[in-house]
């Protein structure tokens, strides 16, 4: 905390978190686990948004997204979730665009 960085940090992420749920009407939130076995493995970054849906409605539940890190593009854990909520949000808008009982 309070190092300062040329890219997104975990305040960015923190306030991407309460965008995407309050934009979406959901519950965004990123999860980490452990790869492989040791310590050498690296992380897999799941980032989620749950939606309170109706039983029977044909609205998803869930849309997710994950990736691994540590990756080429970032060198920051930070940079990474930040840029995995991005893709979270676009896979979002796809389920958007196939869903008919949203319009």
């Amino acid at each position: 905390m309070g190092k300062s960085t040329n890219g997104p940090d975990w305040t960015d992420v923190e306030t991407m978190l309460r965008a995407l749920s309050a934009l979406h009407s959901g519950h965004a939130g990123v999860t980490l686990l452990p790869r492989g076995i040791g310590s050498s493995g690296g992380l897999t970054v799941g980032c989620a948004m749950m939606f309170d849906v109706l039983p029977g409605s044909s609205v998803p539940e869930m849309v997710a997204t994950d990736s691994v890190w540590p990756c080429s593009e970032h060198h920051d854990l930070a940079a990474h979730v930040y840029k995995g909520l991005h893709e979270l949000d676009f896979e979002i808008s796809k389920a958007y665009k196939n869903e008919t009982l949203w319009k």
